[in-house]
Parts: structure tokens; sequence; C-alpha cells
């Protein structure tokens, strides 16, 4: 108990030398360049990375070259307070800093313009030892699957589920060692997603059932797994994998693009009632909506109206309702989202402990005014965030009207085919066991018409299809 005193007490001597220290660095006019150095380093060790982080910005736009303890204090800065501060800086600034976080960024960047060639190099300045180097190797790995270099891509992704297990293992921080989890899941839809890539289906559905139920991943890699299956032909798994859609637990998850598949399985399997039931109940759905969606991304342009729009949707108790509120409540589930909101909550927390530090001192006003100006930028990334997904999201729907569109179309003209061959619908029982195929991780267990979190991703419907041979 002593010795644990005496920690505590020696770190809380550490913080406030550091706090001080910074402070006479600051002095009574406008620091020099040269004394920024030791400011921000100083600001962090107090436990204030927040604040330094708009000194920080100055210091790589005027500077850039950085010594050892301004290199570390930049990588905790970034840390803790994530990429998206520095996404803002020109390319031409932040390739001068030779930093494992801000190589990191730099290739974010380049990924962003599809600059493949430009992200891997700076993906390859990472050090191994970084905490970003898990995300790096995600990275990496990808933009070879883009290339279709599926072999390589394999090795790293390998890789990566190795590192950010070790990685999560040593983190003491639970948000970022859920990052580090959730990037490990990633790592294995990319071993799945090079299998389909290599048309290795059946491999690829066995590569995508290694993702755990509990996995944040989980819900977005059903709707590959449902097309993984499409291509095996296994049309019925396709329509069970997709229904998982319409349980309350995922409520909140909207994939257009998944109705679309449904209506193309129903279509495979030659049962044009269902199909056009599905494309008639889709438009039903979202035409009038979709228009009034447009019309909202089109009037309002400020971050300010989205940043508002997403808080309002997390505190409400009950869903919000229509369209837009299933594209908000969607958003406001994503991970890079609660990642952004996150941040912005450590600010505010940062801004309180600031407020309490003794005195009025222009030191203390300045530090204030730093993480005010933080806390701005962070919403202003926030709605900007919003919008930007609201935005892909009403391009999801408008693809899946236009192949909806040529669905109907195509279910016309079978049943047109298949009125003139007189072959009428058959009656009777439509589903039957044999009709449902199964590989060496599933079995067979009845549907009850309840959702279940340990059945959930394993339906398959069992339907006969009417095509003929």
């Amino acid at each position: 108990m002593r010795v644990l005193s005496f920690i505590l007490l020696f770190y809380s001597s550490f913080i406030h030398a550091s706090l001080k220290e910074a402070a006479i660095l600051f002095g009574k006019g406008r620091p020099r360049l040269s004394q920024l150095d030791d400011i921000i380093v100083n600001t962090v060790n107090a436990g204030f990375p927040f604040s330094a982080l708009p000194w920080t910005k100055e210091y790589i736009v005027s500077r850039g070259v950085m010594s050892t303890s301004m290199n570390s204090a930049l990588e905790e800065i970034i840390d803790q307070t994530g990429v998206r501060q520095f996404q803002v800086l020109p390319l031409e600034l932040l390739n001068r800093v030779k930093s494992s976080s801000v190589h990191f960024v730099v290739a974010k960047k380049y990924f962003a313009r599809g600059k493949f060639n430009l992200a891997l190099k700076a993906l390859e300045l990472v050090k191994p030892g970084s905490k970003v180097f898990p995300f790096a190797s995600h990275m990496t790995a990808a933009i070879h699957s883009i290339e279709n270099r599926q072999e390589l891509a394999t090795e790293i992704f390998k890789e990566c589920v190795r590192t950010s297990e070790r990685a999560a293992s040593y983190e003491k921080n639970k948000i970022k060692m859920k990052q580090y989890q959730m990037n490990k899941d990633y790592c294995l839809t990319g071993l799945a997603r090079a299998q389909f890539a290599r048309r290795n289906f059946k491999k690829a559905d066995l590569a995508y059932l290694d993702i755990q139920k509990q996995s944040q991943v989980w819900p977005e890699i059903l709707f590959e797994e449902a097309w993984n299956s499409f291509y095996l032909g296994n049309y019925n798994r396709t329509l069970g994998k997709l229904v998982t859609y319409k349980a309350p637990v995922l409520d909140h998850f909207f994939k257009p693009e998944a109705d679309v598949l449904v209506a193309l399985s129903y279509l495979k399997l030659c049962l044009y009632d269902d199909a056009k039931k599905t494309v008639d109940d889709f438009y039903s759905q979202y035409l009038k909506s979709s228009r009034a969606l447009r019309k909202l991304l089109k009037a309002r342009r400020q971050f300010s109206y989205y940043y508002d729009l997403a808080t309002e949707t997390e505190r409400m108790s009950t869903t919000r309702g229509g369209l837009l509120g299933r594209v908000i409540e969607s958003i406001v589930m994503e991970q890079a989202y609660k990642e952004i909101k996150e941040g912005l909550r450590l600010a505010e927390i940062e801004l309180k402990s600031v407020l309490k530090i003794p005195g009025n001192s222009r030191f203390k006003r300045a530090l204030v005014n730093n993480i005010k100006e933080v806390i701005r930028t962070q919403k202003v990334i926030l709605g900007s965030y919003v919008r930007n997904r609201a935005i892909a999201k009403y391009a999801e729907l408008y693809r899946a009207f236009q192949d909806m569109s040529y669905i109907k179309l195509e279910v016309l003209g079978q049943r047109k085919k298949s009125l003139y061959a007189s072959n009428s619908a058959t009656t009777g029982k439509r589903g039957s066991f044999e009709y449902i195929e199964t590989n060496d991780k599933q079995y067979f267990w009845n549907f009850n018409g309840e959702f279940w979190a340990d059945e959930l991703g394993d339906y398959v419907f069992a339907l006969a299809s009417r095509c003929r041979n």
C-alpha cells in the first residue's frame, strides 16, 4: 500500500512539474518555435494531449522535422486523439514528418484517393513495434487484394491477425483493445474475401464462419456470406443469411442491397411471384422516402446539422422511424462513428481537467482555447462523417433501385415465357429438408419462428426450384 501511495505521489509530482515547466516555457509572450517543442512535450507529459494538438499542427506546418522527444509526444497525441484531426493537413506537410502514426495518416489519404502505390510506400515506413502497425498491416493486405495479388494479401492478412491479437493482449484501454480485436476480425474477413476473389467459394464459406457472432464486424459480413452462397448456387442459404437482418437485434443495420439479393435468389429459383413481391415491397417502402432523403441531402449541407441529427438520435430512447431514421441509426452504430465520438468525449473530459488548474494564468487560458478548438473541429469531423455516410447510403439505395428495375423486367419476361409454355405454378408444400445443403461447420435445427442469438446467421430456406431442367 505504501509503495502504491509513493508511485501515485511521484506520478502526481511528475505531472505537476511537467505542467509548471510548460507554463514557464510559454512565458508572457507568444512562444518561439524553438520553445514549442518542449511546451508540447511537457503538456503531453502532464496528461493533456488534446490541449497540445493545435500546437502540434502548428509545429508540423512551421517545422516538420522533430526531435526524439517530440516524435514520442506526437505518437502519444495521435494514440489518444485519433488520426482524423491530422488528416485535414496537406500531404506535402505530413510527408515531412518521420512518425509511424503520421505515415499511416498519409497512407489513409493516398488510399482514399485511389493512389495505392503511394499508400504502400507510406505503409512501408510504419515501424512493426508501433501502435498503428496492425492497422497498417490490414491496409497493406487490402491494397494487395484490391490489386488482385491474393496470395500476398493472404499472407499479410494472416500476419495482421497475429499482430492484432498480440496488441490487444497488451492493451489496457478497453476501447483501444476493442479496436485491435475488430482489426483482427477485419483481417479474418480479408482472408475470406481473398478466397472469394480467387473463386474458391467453398473455402471462403468456411473462412467467413471463423468470425465470431459477438464481433461487431459480423453483421457486415453476413451480406458477403450471402453472396458467397449465391455463387455456390445455394440460393436457399443465401435467403437464410439475409433473413437474419430482420432480427430485432439487427434492426439498425441498413443494407438495401440485401433486398436485391433476395429478389435475385428467388429469380434463380424461378419463384417469380416471390421475386416480384420483393421488388414491389422495396418500391413501396423506399421510393417516396428516398426522394425525400435526396432532397434533404441537397438542401442541408452544414455539418453542424448532421452532428445535431446524430447526437439527437443517440439520445432518443425509441427509434426515430422512417428512412432518415434508419439511415442515421445505422451510422451511429458504426465503429468509425463511435471512435470519433469517443475522441470528442475524451476531449470534453480533458477540458474539465484543464479548467480545474488553479489560477487564471495566460498558459491556462491558452490550454482552454486549444481544447475548445479541438472540440469544435471534432464536431465538424463528426458531422462531416455522418453526412458523407448518409450520401453513401443514399447511393446504395439508388443502385438498389436500378437493380430492382432490371429484376422486375426479368420477372415479367420469365413469367411471360412460363405462361406461353403452360408451365403453371405447382401447388402444395414448398419446402423440404432435401433442398438444404450444409458444410462441415453447419447442422440442422428447426426454425421456430423466433430469432435466437445462437441461431442468427445460420438460417436456411428449404425451397424447391421451379426452373425447368
